[in-house]
């Protein structure tokens, strides 16, 4: 019998010594790559941009799961057959910390990139595409950033912008609080456009969601062309600093199948510079204006500038539809 009782004591000695040494909960299996040949990033924002410095056509920069705290640039190109991608897993997170200053993500003279499923907080700008080509947004959040949230500039053409968030912009500058903000204005051309028109033309935006800005949801500056906004959704804050959620001023851009809800007017469309500011569309979309404002309205000398409203746009009933007639 004391042989027996002292085997048990063993054994209970031994199950609770493994116990001790067991983890406390399992380990996380790693993120399914997000693309074929993904590589794993490591956590911190030094290994966040080196990868960023050392990307090379067809690389996949995937990163983990939690906060990289800093201001990342990528200056390398991909192809359109090998574009760089730079991808999150569930939870990451980039944050520009201080909201007066930097920009949190900055596309800086690229081609081909593809960035996914990432939230981008902070900064005195989230995301920012300079002289960027052929490059595709997907899936992110941006938020809580000084001035604009998403900003496409300097000659940025080409590019792809689905299912994006953009919300509480303005933070510190509230006129400069806009969503998406397209081109830059005339006054700031020789500043990023080597004096030239900025032309940051034919971008397009797929299943935006712009809310809680100070400025406009979205605003499209003189010098940029054939923009098309579809499938989004567009509003700003309570108490912005600006009349409607979306303003045109470049050319030949198409706001469809949307929901625009401004302050004053829901949509804005003025004559900066001509030839910009002519052969805009806004169609097949719901305008939400405030009472005694309009769905659409064309300024100046915008309302002889070949800008159309279609009658089949809708808005609420006792709200006008536009301050010309549809067609």
């Amino acid at each position: 019998m004391n042989r027996f009782l002292a085997a048990l004591a063993l054994a209970a000695a031994s199950a609770a010594a493994l116990s001790a040494c067991a983890p406390a909960s399992p380990i996380a299996p790693p993120p399914a790559p997000c693309a074929p040949g993904a590589v794993a990033v490591g956590e911190g924002a030094d290994a966040l941009q080196t990868a960023l410095d050392a990307a090379v056509p067809g690389a996949v920069l995937q990163l983990s799961s939690g906060v990289y705290a800093g201001h990342f640039r990528a200056t390398a190109s991909g192809t359109s057959e090998a574009p760089i991608v730079l991808c999150g897993s569930d939870g990451t997170v980039l944050d520009g910390g201080d909201v007066s200053d930097g920009y949190t993500l900055h596309l800086d003279g690229v081609a081909f990139w593809d960035v996914r499923d990432l939230t981008v907080r902070g900064g005195q700008k989230g995301v920012v595409l300079d002289s960027t080509t052929q490059s595709v947004l997907t899936s992110l959040t941006i938020s809580d950033v000084g001035q604009e949230g998403l900003h496409l500039r300097a000659g940025s053409t080409d590019n792809a912008v689905r299912s994006v968030t953009v919300e509480r912009t303005g933070l510190v500058d509230p006129e400069f609080g806009e969503g998406v903000y397209v081109g830059s204005a005339e006054s700031n051309w020789c500043r990023y456009s080597a004096c030239e028109p900025d032309r940051s033309d034919r971008n397009v935006f797929d299943g935006l969601v712009v809310r809680d800005t100070t400025a406009e949801a979205l605003d499209v500056k003189e010098g940029t062309t054939a923009g098309v906004v579809r499938g989004s959704s567009l509003s700003t804050g309570a108490s912005p600093a600006v009349d409607s959620a979306v303003d045109l001023k470049g050319s030949e851009w198409r706001v469809e199948g949307s929901t625009v809800q401004g302050p004053v007017d829901a949509i804005s469309i003025h004559v900066i510079l001509p030839p910009w500011g002519s052969g805009n569309v806004v169609a097949s979309s719901v305008l939400r204006p405030a009472p005694g404002g309009f769905g659409v309205t064309l300024v100046g000398a915008a309302r002889a500038a070949g800008n159309t409203v279609a009658c089949d746009n809708s808005v609420e009933a006792g709200a006008s539809l536009a301050d010309v007639a549809c067609t």
